[in-house]
């Protein structure tokens, strides 16, 4: 498995000691340093174990797909699994999850259910109230919304001879881990066993929160957008006007989200991108009327 690890000081010897507590022994763990400015390296160098391999970037990368890349061109077994180095797996999620892999061919691709934890390692929700499409073509479904957590997967590594690694493209460097499930699962059906078999600890510094504000655009609607114009990332499995559509409902989403709070620059904003997506639709134009109204009130 590979753990990439950028200023993790405070919980990457949690997140290593959680893969050495695996109750299947048999894994080699490839521990990337994307060259961190706190004490993240000297926790690593802690943990002490024959089974992990810790590689030291000469510099930082600024992108999470590189660490993450350079990992998988290290490992050497069948299957790759990822981990976040904030986040924690269950002692059976190896187990569990090759046995599932092993016992079902059919899938490339699986992930889990996992517990999201703040920042103290408090369990505060199931994701998604663990309500997940079921396991088979679930490529309709993940364009609409990432439901997969990155320190889930499990994938066969021959799958990446196939469709490639992680994207390091600057647009990507929040959400490179949604455009590698995409293609994923654009050629391959995705398992998932039973169990919640990992914990995703939701803090406000991880790289795809840092990248969620306004500066930078809110990242979902920003996907949806680049997919959308990626013709070859869902040519065969969707139609244009369907994209079209997953980019108009995140705009919605958007603009009805920051008039609610408030924000009607930005919920403009957003009422402009559903017009240019649909300018026939009035709901655009009713949307930046509102928020346009509520500007000047």
């Amino acid at each position: 498995m590979v753990v990439g690890v950028y200023n993790k000081e405070r919980h990457v010897g949690e997140c290593l000691r959680s893969v050495l507590a695996q109750t299947r022994p048999d894994f080699e763990l490839v521990v990337v340093d994307d060259a961190s400015t706190d004490g993240s390296r000297g926790e690593i160098q802690m943990v002490r174990d024959d089974r992990i391999r810790f590689v030291q970037m000469p510099r930082n990368s600024g992108h999470p797909g590189v660490p993450r890349n350079r990992g998988i061109g290290l490992a050497r077994g069948e299957y790759l699994a990822f981990l976040d180095a904030d986040d924690v797996w269950m002692p059976e999620k190896l187990e569990k999850q090759v046995a599932y892999m092993d016992s079902h061919p059919e899938f490339a691709i699986t992930h889990t259910r996992c517990m999201v934890m703040d920042g103290e390692g408090r369990e505060i929700y199931l994701r998604h109230g663990g309500n997940y499409p079921p396991p088979g073509d679930v490529f309709a479904e993940l364009m609409k919304h990432c439901f997969i957590c990155t320190s889930t997967v499990m994938l066969r590594k021959e799958l990446t001879d196939q469709i490639g690694v992680f994207s390091e493209e600057p647009c990507f460097k929040s959400g490179q881990d949604y455009e590698f499930f995409a293609r994923c699962a654009r050629v391959s059906p995705v398992g998932m066993p039973d169990g919640v078999l990992a914990k995703y600890r939701n803090v406000p510094d991880t790289v795809s929160r840092r990248a969620a504000n306004w500066r930078s655009l809110p990242r979902d609607y920003v996907r949806h957008r680049i997919f959308w114009r990626r013709r070859a990332l869902w040519a065969g499995k969707m139609t244009e006007p369907d994209m079209r559509r997953i980019a108009y409902g995140a705009a919605e989403e958007n603009a009805n989200h920051w008039r609610g709070a408030r924000e009607f620059r930005k919920a403009a904003w957003f009422a402009g991108q559903m017009i240019c997506l649909a300018p026939g639709n009035t709901m655009g134009w009713r949307q930046l009327a509102a928020a346009g109204l509520r500007r000047g009130g």
